[in-house]
Protein backbone atom coordinates (compact mmCIF):
# COMPACT_ATOMS: atom_id res chain seq x y z
CA UNK A 1 0.00 0.00 0.00
CA UNK A 2 1.46 3.06 -0.72
CA UNK A 3 1.32 6.44 0.39
CA UNK A 4 -2.46 8.20 -0.69
CA UNK A 5 -2.26 11.62 -2.80
CA UNK A 6 -4.37 14.22 -1.95
CA UNK A 7 -5.35 16.62 -4.81
CA UNK A 8 -5.58 19.88 -3.28
CA UNK A 9 -7.65 21.88 -5.27
CA UNK A 10 -8.28 25.67 -5.49
CA UNK A 11 -11.50 27.36 -4.15
CA UNK A 12 -12.62 28.14 -7.29
CA UNK A 13 -11.64 25.07 -8.86
CA UNK A 14 -14.25 23.10 -6.07
CA UNK A 15 -16.81 25.25 -6.95
CA UNK A 16 -16.55 24.74 -10.47
CA UNK A 17 -15.75 20.72 -10.34
CA UNK A 18 -18.18 20.29 -7.15
CA UNK A 19 -20.62 23.02 -6.41
CA UNK A 20 -18.76 23.24 -3.12
CA UNK A 21 -20.38 26.49 -1.04
CA UNK A 22 -19.80 26.31 2.62
CA UNK A 23 -23.29 27.13 5.46
CA UNK A 24 -22.58 30.01 7.55
CA UNK A 25 -22.65 29.53 11.35
CA UNK A 26 -24.67 31.78 11.72
CA UNK A 27 -27.37 29.99 9.14
CA UNK A 28 -26.30 26.55 10.41
CA UNK A 29 -27.86 27.43 13.53
CA UNK A 30 -31.00 29.20 12.19
CA UNK A 31 -31.67 25.89 10.69
CA UNK A 32 -30.87 23.68 13.58
CA UNK A 33 -33.20 25.98 15.11
CA UNK A 34 -35.59 25.04 12.94
CA UNK A 35 -35.12 21.41 13.12
CA UNK A 36 -35.94 21.54 16.61
CA UNK A 37 -39.10 23.71 16.84
CA UNK A 38 -40.51 21.30 14.18
CA UNK A 39 -39.54 18.40 15.76
CA UNK A 40 -38.75 18.48 19.42
CA UNK A 41 -36.06 15.96 20.85
CA UNK A 42 -34.33 15.86 17.87
CA UNK A 43 -31.18 16.88 19.26
CA UNK A 44 -31.64 13.97 22.08
CA UNK A 45 -28.30 11.90 22.26
CA UNK A 46 -30.07 9.01 20.70
CA UNK A 47 -31.30 10.25 17.36
CA UNK A 48 -29.41 9.57 14.58
CA UNK A 49 -28.55 12.23 12.19
CA UNK A 50 -26.65 11.93 8.39
CA UNK A 51 -24.89 14.49 6.98
CA UNK A 52 -24.25 13.70 3.19
CA UNK A 53 -22.22 16.79 2.56
CA UNK A 54 -20.36 17.66 5.68
CA UNK A 55 -17.54 20.01 3.97
CA UNK A 56 -15.64 21.24 6.89
CA UNK A 57 -18.49 19.72 9.30
CA UNK A 58 -20.04 22.74 10.79
CA UNK A 59 -23.58 21.20 10.80
CA UNK A 60 -22.00 17.76 12.78
CA UNK A 61 -20.19 20.16 14.93
CA UNK A 62 -23.79 22.07 15.66
CA UNK A 63 -25.84 18.83 15.91
CA UNK A 64 -23.39 17.55 18.44
CA UNK A 65 -22.97 20.80 20.67
CA UNK A 66 -26.81 20.79 20.55
CA UNK A 67 -27.16 16.77 21.51
CA UNK A 68 -24.33 17.13 24.51
CA UNK A 69 -26.58 19.93 26.03
CA UNK A 70 -28.69 16.88 26.57
CA UNK A 71 -25.88 14.80 27.58
CA UNK A 72 -26.32 13.82 31.93
CA UNK A 73 -23.47 11.22 32.21
CA UNK A 74 -20.39 10.40 29.89
CA UNK A 75 -21.94 7.52 28.29
CA UNK A 76 -24.47 10.30 26.89
CA UNK A 77 -21.23 12.08 24.86
CA UNK A 78 -20.32 8.77 23.60
CA UNK A 79 -23.97 7.47 22.51
CA UNK A 80 -24.19 11.21 20.88
CA UNK A 81 -21.46 10.70 19.11
CA UNK A 82 -22.38 7.07 17.43
CA UNK A 83 -25.28 8.65 15.96
CA UNK A 84 -24.26 11.04 13.90
CA UNK A 85 -22.67 10.10 10.06
CA UNK A 86 -21.12 12.46 7.61
CA UNK A 87 -19.97 11.61 4.11
CA UNK A 88 -17.97 14.02 1.99
CA UNK A 89 -16.66 14.25 -1.29
CA UNK A 90 -13.24 15.77 -0.87
CA UNK A 91 -10.37 14.58 1.02
CA UNK A 92 -9.19 17.62 2.81
CA UNK A 93 -12.79 18.68 3.93
CA UNK A 94 -12.76 15.46 5.18
CA UNK A 95 -9.60 15.65 7.50
CA UNK A 96 -10.91 18.88 8.40
CA UNK A 97 -14.34 17.63 9.79
CA UNK A 98 -12.33 15.28 11.52
CA UNK A 99 -10.30 17.89 13.40
CA UNK A 100 -13.08 20.35 14.10
CA UNK A 101 -15.66 17.64 15.26
CA UNK A 102 -12.51 16.38 18.10
CA UNK A 103 -11.63 19.96 18.72
CA UNK A 104 -15.20 20.76 19.59
CA UNK A 105 -15.97 17.49 21.47
CA UNK A 106 -12.49 18.56 23.81
CA UNK A 107 -14.49 21.25 24.81
CA UNK A 108 -17.43 18.89 26.39
CA UNK A 109 -14.88 15.86 27.28
CA UNK A 110 -11.49 14.30 27.28
CA UNK A 111 -11.48 13.00 23.79
CA UNK A 112 -9.96 9.18 24.26
CA UNK A 113 -9.36 6.58 21.61
CA UNK A 114 -12.41 5.59 21.52
CA UNK A 115 -13.95 8.32 20.40
CA UNK A 116 -11.53 9.47 18.39
CA UNK A 117 -12.50 5.85 16.67
CA UNK A 118 -15.94 6.64 16.36
CA UNK A 119 -14.92 10.12 14.81
CA UNK A 120 -12.84 8.63 11.93
CA UNK A 121 -15.23 5.53 11.56
CA UNK A 122 -18.49 7.83 11.46
CA UNK A 123 -16.91 11.20 9.03
CA UNK A 124 -15.72 9.32 5.48
CA UNK A 125 -15.30 10.20 2.00
CA UNK A 126 -17.76 9.03 -0.07
CA UNK A 127 -19.91 10.29 -2.66
CA UNK A 128 -23.43 10.54 -1.28
CA UNK A 129 -25.21 10.98 -4.51
CA UNK A 130 -23.55 7.94 -6.09
CA UNK A 131 -24.26 5.72 -2.44
CA UNK A 132 -28.01 7.55 -3.27
CA UNK A 133 -27.93 6.08 -6.65
CA UNK A 134 -26.82 2.92 -5.57
CA UNK A 135 -29.88 2.78 -2.70
CA UNK A 136 -32.30 3.38 -5.27
CA UNK A 137 -30.85 0.80 -7.85
CA UNK A 138 -30.09 -2.29 -5.86
CA UNK A 139 -28.51 -3.27 -9.83
CA UNK A 140 -26.10 -0.60 -9.48
CA UNK A 141 -24.72 -2.22 -6.41
CA UNK A 142 -24.12 -5.83 -8.18
CA UNK A 143 -22.20 -4.39 -10.89
CA UNK A 144 -20.00 -3.01 -8.59
CA UNK A 145 -20.12 0.66 -8.64
CA UNK A 146 -17.92 2.06 -6.63
CA UNK A 147 -18.80 5.19 -3.68
CA UNK A 148 -15.57 6.53 -3.03
CA UNK A 149 -14.43 9.65 -5.39
CA UNK A 150 -11.14 8.96 -7.29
Amino acid sequence: MGAETVQVLSKAEKVRLYGEVFTPHEIVGLMCDMLEDEAPGAFDPDKTFLEPTCGDGAFVCEILRRKFANCKKRSDYTQALRSVYAMEIQADNVAKTIENVTAMCGEFFKVKKEERQIINDHIIQADSLKIMRMINDPQLEREGSKCTSE
